[in-house]
């Protein structure tokens, strides 16, 4: 059947060329539609409870969207007339924008202790603020830089470095849209939700890139006046990741081609040839994108090196085909090219559709993730080298009997290397074999080393500047990862009772006013103290801050319940919204404490510090009638990150078993099934074994090596064996493994090449996690070829594989 497919799609070349040219410039016309998404939301697991608590509590406490401008002036006082002007023109002109909803900052923190002679009740009818004309400036100063709410917020320890926290508006629609599609029935509905979700969120994108582009050409103008200016926030970061991920995508088109058309022409030097490679590539890369944005897919910071792996795996698919051209073409040099194309075609697809399986499966693995956007990687991967292998059949079909001509370049500069491979592989087997059995020795501890970590501070280069703002706020203002931890009391009402009294005295106890008892506060002095000398832990806010700030405006004294009855009804409601609102639920009875972790700190293990809270808090609340719970940011990236590391096993079982039984489906063999396996998991072990000794953590990039190297490295694997097999036929093993790798060993090693340069890019990246994943896949390659070039025939000599 395939014989006369392709006898037809050469015969009708031109016809065929045009028609699949055509519909591949038709689907290239929607990659432009392609989107980038690196909001928070595309790195969380969507099913994880604690983001389900995550979005009850952000709607419970109306939890902001922020962005933390951090100044830093010249003279390093930013009380200074000059500077306050300076501070309070900048908010002005941020307050204008569209999309901020409010702005704190030294300008109008409120302040309790800084006007003279004033009683508590005529404070709260007005509290004052620096902006006001008869404030006391030098207590203003005094109480900003020692108040719990300041410190470590909007002004450093020092009192050198002041910053802006710029509210941004919530979309309301959004927030009620995500509830919906929780609360969703069946599957039909949810995907009209996630559309709905979709459309709002490609909005969002583009208002908040508007946005952040105002601040930025808003706080450029004032930096030459200030000094440096730095900016952070999950918004900032999500922002400059976008960027990053578009540049990424264009160095590694532009790279790419440079380093594969030097490559070609090193190996085949002739120029039809290199044209035809680098056409097959992009124009599949083009169509792939396309679908992609048909199907609704967008890239993310995971997904973002998706144009790298099409270039690649496409350009390892034609280097295979135009080798074998090649050595045909000198094999049988009388033969008409139609001819040695479609002997070309028959004697490669079936290798080339198996390595292209065993590939897909690598990357279908990743479905174990439960990440979406890692999940998605691996369906956007085996749909786009799908289209690779066809459009690579369908083009050297059609163009290959143009191109090509008797006279072929026939490479022999890797021959020495290919020969002393084989000869070394086989006359010193036991060596090969003690190396490798000592390799595994060494990968069993060195796995056993490796932790994982999301440091967002670390993910960027020294240079950039959300690195430099990210360093400052984690220094300076109190950190930059946000953690939370919820007290809920347990409710007197629902507990049974017999005396009439009693009853009404727990009513009372109900209400807003008696919500601040004495055993409260207790315990939210307890759980403050607890976070404040915690390690790692910067800013702490609670409603212990509140009282703490309470006792200057009441002559050192401790707040009673009655007192802070009194704040509560009292307090003016947009001082309640900033020193209140977002550590108290009356309504849910129960507290709030909200914490920044310093993420840049090397020491800090994610997983083991949310760990010991747990513990110590559950030790510290024994006995208590209350439960916690942690939340926020740190605690649901950590989640994503444990989830895919704990899912390694089963995504590397389903690879391997998966690929272990085409295998043996393939050749027919248990043996060489085990063979082909072998010879590519003892070098990946070798590679994690390097990071664990290294230190190396993985992260949200480099946990995927696995499944997507072994996915590519066995290709290796399946057309090795599938020539040595037809050598065997009719050579001794010795000149079987001698002429499989002056052959197909020439094709891995130019496709290894080409793959090794093709990841070697990506260390180009401004990105971290990229850089990493880029430099240990490269060496997962280098590592790959050796087991190919060496283990592998070194096993099968062992083998005593009979031809069939």
């Amino acid at each position: 059947m395939f014989e006369t497919l392709f006898k037809i799609l050469i015969k009708h070349a031109k016809l065929t060329l045009c028609i699949s040219f055509s519909i591949c410039v038709f689907l290239s016309f929607f990659a432009s539609k392609l989107s980038v998404d690196a909001s928070a939301d595309s790195l969380l697991l969507e099913n994880d409870e604690d983001l389900s608590f995550y979005r009850q509590i952000n709607e419970r406490y109306k939890s902001d969207d922020f962005l933390v401008i951090a100044l830093h002036f010249k003279d390093e006082n930013p009380f200074s007339e000059t500077n306050l002007k300076m501070i309070k023109n900048l908010q002005n002109e941020l307050e204008a924008i569209k999309g901020v909803q409010r702005i704190l900052s030294i300008i109008n923190a409120p302040l309790l202790t800084s006007k003279d002679n004033e009683d508590l009740k005529a404070l709260l009818e007005h509290i004052p603020s620096l902006a006001d004309e008869n404030i006391n400036k030098s207590k203003a100063r005094t109480e900003i830089l020692n108040s719990p709410f300041y410190q470590n917020n909007i002004i450093s320890k020092d009192g050198k470095i002041t910053a802006l926290i710029v509210y941004f508006e919530p979309n309301l629609a959004y927030l009620e849209l995500i509830k919906e599609r929780q609360n969703a029935t069946n599957e039909v509905l949810k995907a009209q939700i996630q559309n709905k979700l979709d459309l709002i969120s490609e909005q969002n994108k583009l208002e908040n890139k508007t946005r952040l582009d105002t601040i930025k050409a808003i706080t450029s103008r004032y930096e030459k006046q200030i000094g440096t200016i730095y900016l952070g926030g999950v918004s900032m970061i999500a922002d400059d990741m976008i960027s990053y991920i578009k540049a990424d995508l264009w160095v590694y088109g532009v790279a790419l081609s440079l380093l594969l058309m030097l490559v070609l022409w090193l190996f085949f030097r002739k120029f039809s040839f290199v044209f035809l490679a680098l056409l097959t590539c992009f124009v599949s890369l083009s169509t792939a994108s396309g679908v992609f944005a048909l199907l609704g897919f967008k890239i993310t910071v995971i997904s973002s090196n998706y144009l790298a792996f099409m270039l690649i795996i496409s350009i390892s698919l034609i280097i295979h085909l135009i080798t074998h051209f090649i050595h045909l073409n000198k094999k049988f040099p009388k033969a008409n090219s139609a001819r040695l194309t479609l002997a070309t075609l028959l004697a490669k697809l079936k290798p080339s559709f198996y390595a292209i399986l065993t590939t897909a499966i690598g990357f279908l693995s990743l479905i174990f993730s439960n990440i979406e956007p890692i999940i998605k990687l691996g369906i956007m991967m085996s749909i786009g080298i799908s289209i690779s292998l066809v459009l690579s059949l369908v083009f050297f079909a059609c163009l290959m009997p143009f191109f090509a001509s008797k006279k072929l370049f026939e490479q022999s500069f890797n021959f020495g290397f290919l020969a002393w491979c084989a000869n070394f592989s086989f006359k010193r087997k036991k060596l090969v074999f003690l190396v490798s059995a000592g390799c595994l020795i060494i990968a069993f501890f060195g796995i056993l080393q490796l932790r994982v970590e999301n440091s967002f501070v670390n993910y960027f280069k020294e240079s950039s500047e959300i690195k430099k703002g990210l360093l400052v706020i984690d220094e300076y203002l109190g950190g930059t990862m946000p953690l939370e931890v919820v007290l809920r009391f347990q409710n007197k009402s629902s507990q049974a009772t017999q005396d009439s009294f009693e009853d009404e005295f727990n009513a009372l106890a109900e209400q807003k006013t008696y919500f601040f008892s004495a055993d409260k506060m207790r315990l939210v002095k307890k759980v403050h103290d607890y976070f404040t000398q915690k390690e790692f832990v910067g800013s702490t806010l609670s409603l212990n801050s509140l009282l703490i700030l309470g006792k200057s405006i009441n002559e050192g004294k401790d707040l009673d319940d009655f007192a802070l009855a009194f704040l509560y009804e009292n307090l003016p409601l947009n001082f309640k919204d900033e020193l209140l609102n977002p550590f108290v639920n009356v309504d849910e009875n129960e507290l709030r404490f909200v914490m920044r972790i310093k993420d840049s700190d090397a020491t800090l293990q994610r997983n083991e510090f949310l760990k010991s809270i747990n513990e110590e808090l559950g030790t510290l609340l024994q006995g208590e009638a209350l439960e916690f719970r942690l939340s926020g940011i740190m605690l649901l990236y950590n989640n994503m990150l444990q989830s895919l590391f704990a899912s390694q096993f089963n995504t590397l079982a389903f690879v391997i078993i998966a690929i272990f039984v085409l295998f043996v489906l393939v050749f027919k063999s248990f043996k060489l099934a085990l063979v082909g396996i072998l010879a590519n998991i003892i070098p990946l072990s070798l590679v994690f074994a390097f990071m664990g000794f290294l230190g190396l953590s993985l992260d949200l990039m480099s946990i995927t090596i696995a499944a997507i190297c072994i996915g590519i490295g066995v290709d290796d694997s399946i057309h090795y064996i599938y020539r040595f097999k037809e050598e065997l036929g009719k050579k001794s093993l010795q000149e079987a493994l001698i002429a499989s790798h002056l052959h197909i060993g020439s094709a891995l090693f130019q496709s290894k090449v080409a793959i090794i340069l093709g990841f070697s890019v990506m260390m180009s990246s401004n990105f971290i996690p990229t850089i990493y994943f880029g430099f240990l896949t490269l060496i997962v390659m280098i590592l790959l070829l050796l087991g190919s070039l060496i283990l592998l025939p070194s096993l099968l000599s062992s083998l005593r594989v009979q031809s069939k």
